[in-house]
């Protein structure tokens, strides 16, 4: 045989052992007994002498012994019963106070801290905005947006475009909106504009809405601040529901409520919660005091509406009582003015009278601590149905004046006026110093000032 053949057939024989290497990889078969990724006891050398190894598996016997025993003996704190996985960072501890059947979030994205309820600085006073062709109830709610103080301080800081990747964001359309009404971060007065940015993206807030159409302002409220909600979590994923809820967003707007069904046998409540981002109240009563009586009022349930009680095992009577749990720290109230029937649509058009502050406190879940606020802004709808009239609003400005902004013609007003409007929708800020949740922490009570006329005295040591 020649060279060249012998080198042929090698070659040939290499490559046909490679052809079948490759063409059948190995393949495991799955083990027939489970086992766990963590080794149980404590590891032993294989070549360990063998009275060595009898004395380590009987001190990793006694040792698993002794800590079932302590487990059983030591309870745990319930703090640390309803710690949920994942790693929850700076301002976990908004959630360390409370109901045991809320669940509290796995992870905070924007801790409450970080939000100034409070202008920071007297900034210029904000210009009106141009009526594109019926957007007067996009113009009003701008309005009460543009002078929301948590707001404005977290889009003039420029936080949100410098992480965002959306091709077409709301919120960076806002903040390039608060920008151009507030130039130089309010060192500069700015002359009406047209709100473009935000008009151009009435689609993307919501599909039904439609260019140069009259909308509800209440309904644009709603889907423009969803809208502001999905531009903060487009870098997350795979998020709760109350990790959601820790958005800058909700921080701002956001607060919960709570629903308690008490069973009339076994007197065993159910709570159940709900986020909110503003309260929608039935137009009833006099006064907004009485809009919020009737919201907490509890409803009974009987007959067909009788509720089963998962401790009694039955059908039973009960109570539903609807209140506020945790109260944000801008307060949204929209009254219901505007009743549907079919196509056509008709206004509740008395006036409802609004304080300039007032207590929350007594429609918490918890009724024995203050929650106060003050009035920062008012939108009225003046006319008789939803598809028609206009919108315009009365807004608290930086240096505690009031303004009245209709569409681009800015005048001063005063709280008298502004209290004797046929109000659409009120916008509360929580006075800072009060409790924002149902059960105010060990903290707030141990550092709370005394208040004017209360001081606290010295106790006197008295002998008998």
């Amino acid at each position: 045989m020649s060279l060249a053949m012998l080198n042929g057939s090698m070659n040939f024989a290499v490559k046909h052992s490679l052809d079948d290497l490759l063409g059948n990889p190995v393949r495991f078969r799955a083990a027939s007994v489970s086992t766990g990724s963590t080794p149980e006891g404590p590891y032993v050398p294989l070549n360990a002498p063998k009275d060595k190894k009898v004395n380590d598996l009987q001190n990793s016997k006694d040792s698993e012994k002794s800590a079932s025993n302590k487990a059983t003996s030591v309870s745990v704190p319930s703090a640390d019963r309803k710690k949920p996985s994942g790693t929850r960072g700076e301002g976990a501890d908004d959630f360390v106070d409370e109901d045991p059947s809320f669940i509290p979030p796995a992870r905070i994205l924007f801790p409450e801290e970080k939000i100034s309820l409070d202008w920071q600085s007297v900034l210029q006073n904000a210009p009106g905005l141009v009526n594109l062709g019926n957007t007067c109830f996009m113009n009003s709610v701008l309005q009460l947006m543009t002078h929301t103080p948590p707001l404005v301080h977290y889009l003039l800081s420029a936080q949100h475009s410098m992480s965002c990747r959306l091709n077409a964001c709301v919120l960076c359309k806002m903040e390039q909106h608060v920008a151009r009404a507030f130039p130089n971060k309010g060192a500069k007065r700015a002359s009406a504009f047209k709100p473009s940015g935000i008009q151009g993206m009435l689609k993307v807030i919501a599909s039904h809405f439609r260019p140069y159409r009259q909308e509800d302002a209440h309904e644009f409220l709603r889907y423009l601040v969803d809208a502001w909600q999905k531009s903060c979590l487009q870098n997350f994923k795979n998020l709760d529901h109350p990790s959601r809820e820790t958005s800058v967003v909700h921080r701002i707007f956001g607060g919960y409520l709570r629903q308690q069904i008490l069973c009339s046998v076994c007197k065993k409540p159910s709570n159940t919660y709900q986020a909110l981002l503003d309260l929608s109240v039935e137009a009833k009563g006099a006064s907004v005091l009485d809009c919020l009586k009737h919201f907490v009022q509890a409803e009974k349930l009987i007959k067909q509406n009788r509720y089963r009680c998962s401790h009694c095992k039955k059908l039973v009577d009960a109570t539903k009582t609807m209140t506020v749990y945790r109260a944000p720290n801008i307060l949204t109230i929209h009254f219901k003015r505007f009743t549907f029937n079919g196509y056509n649509s008709t206004k509740i058009g008395k006036h409802i009278s609004y304080p300039e502050r007032f207590d929350l406190g007594p429609f918490m879940s918890d009724s024995s601590h203050p929650c106060r606020y003050e009035l920062i802004g008012v939108l009225v709808h003046a006319g008789g149905s939803t598809r028609s009239g206009h919108y315009y609003s009365f807004c608290k400005s930086s240096n505690g004046m009031w303004l009245k902004f209709d569409d681009e013609f800015v005048s001063n007003s005063s709280i008298d006026r502004v209290l004797n409007q046929q109000a659409y929708i009120l916008q509360y800020r929580r006075i800072p110093g009060s409790s924002s949740s149902s059960k105010r922490k060990a903290s707030d009570t141990s550092t709370t000032a005394p208040s004017n006329g209360q001081k606290k005295k010295k106790k006197k040591n008295v002998s008998f």
